[in-house]
Parts: structure tokens; sequence; C-alpha cells
């Protein structure tokens, strides 16, 4: 790791300083929502180095800052009291994590799903358990960016289905659907919908921005 930081050197993606795509003081100025009234619960703004970083790993394939992303994402939730009931969830019920799915065209052409990738780091670090198999984006859906609402729920509808060769979860367990950004929510709450209907009554959402 110490060769590769010499030889691909890391530098914040707030001021670029090198170290690290997050230096503290850049750290300092990322600030956790507030006073959310939603059932999908998202722990920071989409702008600043947060932006810069959902961008990077999506769009450029910079798989290295899930380390850093996901360091930022397991803090906030241990310590801002806006997020302190998803920690202590798992006190009550077991937790199951389920990154939002890609179709496999997609998966195919980025080589990995980012909501994956983060949401297994989130996983281990709460004690949860994470499923990515349990359910599948079985239609090949538009980018949801530059269309309108209804426009996306049309987009979304009938997008997912529960995968019938996976192992079946009890569902008195507590859902929790994980995702990058959250916009108008439709791509969530049609997940949610399949989740509901397949029997689960407990179905959170989970996202880094909105």
């Amino acid at each position: 790791m110490l060769l590769l930081d010499l030889l691909f050197p890391r530098y914040c993606l707030g001021c670029g300083q090198e170290g690290g795509y997050f230096c503290f003081q850049c750290q300092q100025e990322i600030k956790p929502l507030r006073f959310q009234i939603s059932p999908v619960i998202s722990l920071f703004s989409y702008e600043g180095v947060i932006k810069k970083a959902i961008i990077k790993l999506k769009y450029h394939f910079v798989t290295d800052l899930v380390e850093e992303l996901s360091a930022l994402i397991i803090k906030a939730i241990s310590q801002e009291k806006e997020f302190l009931w998803l920690k202590n969830l798992r006190r009550r019920k077991k937790v199951i994590l389920i990154p939002l799915p890609l179709h496999y065209r997609r998966f195919n052409w980025r080589g990995f799903n980012q909501s994956e990738l983060l949401g297994r780091k989130i996983a281990e670090g709460f004690g949860w358990q994470l499923r990515s198999d349990f359910l599948i984006r079985q239609k090949d859906t538009q980018p949801q960016v530059g269309l309108t609402g209804d426009k996306r729920y049309e987009n979304v509808k009938g997008a997912f289905r529960i995968n019938s060769d996976s192992k079946m979860i009890n569902p008195e367990y507590r859902i929790l659907l994980f995702d990058d950004v959250w916009t108008t929510g439709s791509t969530l709450k049609e997940a949610t919908k399949v989740l509901k209907r397949a029997g689960f009554k407990k179905v959170y959402g989970l996202t880094i921005c909105r």
C-alpha cells in the first residue's frame, strides 16, 4: 500500500492537499443533514467534496476512495445524534442492508456496484448482514437525471423483483435499502414496494446524499 501511495498519491478532493481524498480541514466542512422527516435518511447534502467523491467513484471508477468515504459515513452514523437510531437498530432486531442493485448491463459496463462496495464496508462497521443477491433490477432503466418526477416514476416502475434463487430472508428482519443519492426517491420507493409486497414490514432507506 505504501508503494502504491508513492506511485499514485492521493489528493484531497476539496483543497488538493496530498495524503488522502478527504483532508482533516475539508472533513470539518462536511455537515450532516438535520431534521429529516422522510422514510429515507440521507447523511449529507449532495455538494462539495462528498459530491466530487461520488462522481469520481461512479463515473471515473476511482474505487480506492471507498475506504475513506465509507469511514466518513460510519463516523457520521456513529457520532451524529440525528443518525443514532441507525446505529441502535441492531439492538432491537437483526438488520440486513440491501444495496440498490444495478441492471446487469450497467454492472458489466462499470464493473462494480458503488452502493454494494460502500454498503459492504458500512455493514461490516455496524455488524449488519449484507445481501446483494436478494433484489434484482430486471429493467434497464434510463438514468433518472434530467427526468421529471412523473417520468422518473414511470421509468422505474416494475424495475425490481425478488431473486427466487437466493436464500430467503426472515420477513421480521429490518431491511435497510442503501443507495448513493436520493433525488425524488422514485427508485428507492419502487424497491421498497417490491420488498413490502414480499412481506417485509420494516423497510428503511439510507442514502449518502440528497
